[in-house]
């Protein structure tokens, strides 16, 4: 990249107001971006959000209340979009929604679908929105996700089947797009602790698995941001619809033997 790759451009990040969406957006912004960020009804503070992103080197960015799951929100932010810059270059799929289970007890169809419709749903929601209410999709499109489908984590029922759909429907969008010039991927991590993570896990799991691990098991915001910002420039355009990992390779070595190696230092 050279300095300042995207002055001049308009990044879309959902969910981009805290936490890994935010670190995304300052990333972005890093480069010279215009950010357009979305939160949650009432979830954040948009001043000190503006401040971290001129801080970051970029302009105000645009912030909008929407919620994923309800199509009126997402075209009122992308009407507003196509009037006040015309374009959107990049997009950040980062905000979801989905129950988190306890037990069989939680198991219903209401509850399953309504879960599949606020984490495998939106990313598509947006771009098929773009495409109509801005006349393009977007170049880049990076969708967040983790490593949720392939390992058990408690409560992530319903998560880890959104993901895994969201992560299926990525491989066939780039398919689909493939005469478009888009590029598509999906971005995973592992345990990032931010305000999501202790919401769905609780405050006490942070302290449980620093009882196994070192703090470096744990990825920052910042890290899978500015891997979202590679995927999209121009070294990266070779990859679409694929699925990466980002985790300082702890996935690999993550499990019983790890914990086996290091069983003295454990008192185990």
């Amino acid at each position: 990249m050279t300095a300042r790759s995207y002055a001049g451009k308009v990044v879309l990040v959902t969910g981009g107001t805290k936490g890994i969406g935010l670190a995304t957006a300052q990333a972005f912004a890093a480069e010279g971006a215009q950010t357009v960020l979305t939160h949650a009804w009432g979830s954040a503070d948009e001043a000190e959000v503006t401040a971290a992103i001129v801080a970051a080197g970029g302009p105000p960015p645009f912030i909008a209340q929407a919620d994923v799951t309800r199509p009126g929100d997402t075209d009122a932010v992308l009407t507003e979009v196509a009037a006040r810059f015309g374009a959107v270059h990049a997009f950040i799929s980062n905000a979801s929604v989905a129950l988190v289970v306890n037990g069989m007890d939680d198991y219903s169809e209401r509850g399953f679908m309504k879960s599949l419709k606020g984490s495998a749903w939106p990313t598509f929601a947006y771009l098929t929105a773009m495409r109509r209410l801005l006349g393009a999709y977007p170049r880049y499109c990076v969708v967040m996700s983790s490593d949720g489908p392939d390992r058990f984590t408690p409560g992530y029922d319903f998560v880890a089947a959104g993901k895994a759909a969201m992560e299926a429907m990525v491989k066939y969008t780039a398919y689909r797009l493939r005469h478009e010039g888009v590029r598509i991927n999906v971005l995973r991590s592992r345990a990032i602790r931010t305000a999501s993570f202790e919401g769905t896990f609780g405050n006490e799991f942070h302290g449980f698995l620093r009882s196994f691990v070192d703090e470096e098991w744990f990825m920052t915001p910042e890290e899978v941001g500015k891997a979202a910002l590679a995927l999209c420039t121009g070294p990266f355009d070779g990859m679409t619809g694929q699925t990466i990992m980002a985790d300082r390779g702890n996935t690999f070595f993550d499990g019983i033997s790890y914990l086996y190696e290091r069983r003295e230092a454990l008192g185990l």
